[in-house]
């Protein structure tokens, strides 16, 4: 989010740049997967896989023990489907699955079993390309050669598969001109990174340093050079396991505790509806109760799973509240227009 203007061996430097703020956004259609499906009668099969990779993008984990005991047939699987239909994304058929929010979680709830909830990781890509054809690159949203192409694809699988936000940087004709100015003396983050709010920043460099030959260099590393398709192939496996460890610190506390909450700005009843609609996308919030209405104002108390702060990383992250102000018993908070 910009503001304002093994035969391959990966060694893998995983670089976090925490500050004590997080800056996470809410993956909208959570409960949603979209799979490939070969023909109608492979939609058990697409079902299946989606349920599956639903565990995957709510617990970080694919292990099978874990979902046979959330559910242990496809039957209990369809059990909590809500819909699902065909559509096509480029002449290619897929199957859309909606899941049952509440029932599910209220499975992995007692089953013990930690979720992420809609609060994800915004994860910020530096990765400089050097192909030996053309100057030394930054990949960025305008990137289109076949090569950014293909880098941007495996970003959105793995940004889709696992939700979590993989963001390249956004140069407008200010940025194009102050890098392709810059000089020996002068550092590329330095000009980048102070526009942008993130979690965590992989930087790395890909090169073809001799032909048909990449090399890795950076937080990604790779120990000698191979193919294109190898290269990409490793760093496809390599998102996967970055995401293990971005998403981690975001899973909801294995705890419960009670917080007082005042809403601001509810001055009508759509304002009203619409909060109620935000807060039920909380899956910490276990269970509500309204204190009082005084001058649009609402105080709530919640009994919430996790702790104060992982709560308030989830109204940091949606956009239609704003934290202003907390004290030790109080977090007060104001519904966006």
């Amino acid at each position: 989010m910009k503001i304002s203007s093994q035969s391959f061996n990966l060694l893998i430097i995983i670089v976090i740049i925490f500050s004590n703020s997080s800056f996470g956004k809410e993956f909208n259609k959570l409960f949603e997967i979209t799979t490939p499906v070969d023909n109608v009668s492979n939609i058990d099969n697409a079902i299946n896989k989606s349920f599956n990779d639903l565990i995957l993008r709510l617990t970080g984990t694919n292990n099978s023990k874990i979902i046979k005991s959330i559910a242990p047939s496809l039957k209990a699987k369809k059990d909590f489907l809500i819909s699902y239909e065909s559509i096509n994304i480029n002449e290619v058929p897929y199957l859309v699955s909606r899941f049952n929010k509440d029932s599910l979680i209220q499975k992995l709830d007692n089953l013990n079993i930690s979720v992420i909830g809609y609060d994800r990781p915004i994860v910020l890509l530096l990765i400089r390309v050097e192909d030996g054809y053309k100057d030394p690159y930054i990949l960025n949203t305008s990137s289109n050669s076949d090569f950014d192409k293909e880098i941007k694809n495996l970003l959105k699988n793995t940004s889709n598969q696992r939700g979590i936000f993989f963001e390249l940087p956004v140069f407008d004709l200010e940025d194009m001109t102050e890098l392709s100015n810059i000089t020996i003396f002068d550092s590329e983050e330095a000009i980048i990174l102070p526009n942008y709010q993130y979690d965590f920043l992989i930087k790395f460099d890909i090169s073809q340093t001799i032909i048909n030959k990449w090399t890795l260099t950076g937080d990604i590393k790779s120990k000698e050079p191979n193919s294109l398709a190898a290269t990409l192939q490793s760093f496809n496996k390599t998102l996967s396991y970055l995401s293990n460890d971005f998403l981690s610190s975001f899973k909801i506390p294995d705890q419960e505790s009670s917080v007082k909450v005042v809403v601001h700005n509810i001055n009508s009843y759509e304002d009203l509806s619409k909060l109620q609609d935000v807060l039920n996308r909380f899956l910490s919030i276990k269970k509500m109760s309204i204190k009082s209405y005084i001058d649009n104002s609402i105080t709530y108390t919640f009994d919430i799973k996790g702790s104060l702060e992982s709560f308030r990383k989830e109204i940091n992250s949606n956009s239609l509240l704003q934290l202003i102000d907390i004290d030790e018993n109080v977090t007060f908070i104001s519904l966006s227009n």
